[in-house]
């Protein structure tokens, strides 16, 4: 593979990439978590939460935000991340907003993360009801086994 070359605009907080020839693909689609089958099988807290998340294939701006991690992220990984968020620009995502599960088992713990921590304590781009909701959830420590995690991966 050639080599890449990274710069950053530093006026306008820009990354590219370029002589990449991964980069030069089109970045798929996020695709929701949430599908109409959860209905039946999962608890209302567990679809709650596959609400607020979406699947997504980490780009340039993704990886490059990443690169202080313990686990090298590259371009074309698969993530998750809060469907709220990405309105905002990849730097100004509040913490953990994004994760990258390493397996389909840790997708499961991944959520529960998002969760307790991000939809209702940093994430201002949620809608009220839904934050409501999940503070409810929280609050009454509802039991989110119902459906387990073999359903999530």
């Amino acid at each position: 593979l050639e080599q890449f070359e990274n710069t950053m605009n530093k006026n306008r907080g820009i990354f590219s990439v370029t002589n990449n020839p991964i980069n030069n693909r089109k970045q798929r689609p996020s695709v929701n978590l949430h599908m109409r089958c959860d209905y039946g099988i999962l608890s209302e807290h567990q679809i709650c939460i596959r609400k607020q998340i979406e699947y997504f294939e980490a780009g340039p701006s993704e990886v490059f935000l990443a690169h202080s991690r313990k686990r090298e992220i590259h371009i074309g990984q698969v993530g998750i991340r809060c469907k709220h968020c990405t309105i905002l620009p990849p730097s100004r995502r509040p913490k953990g907003a994004i994760y990258y599960p390493t397996s389909l088992q840790a997708l499961y713990q991944a959520a529960q993360n998002m969760t307790t921590g991000h939809f209702v304590d940093s994430c201002k781009s949620i809608d009220i009801n839904s934050q409501e909701q999940l503070q409810n959830f929280k609050e009454s420590q509802v039991s989110s086994s119902h459906g387990g995690k073999k359903y999530w991966a």
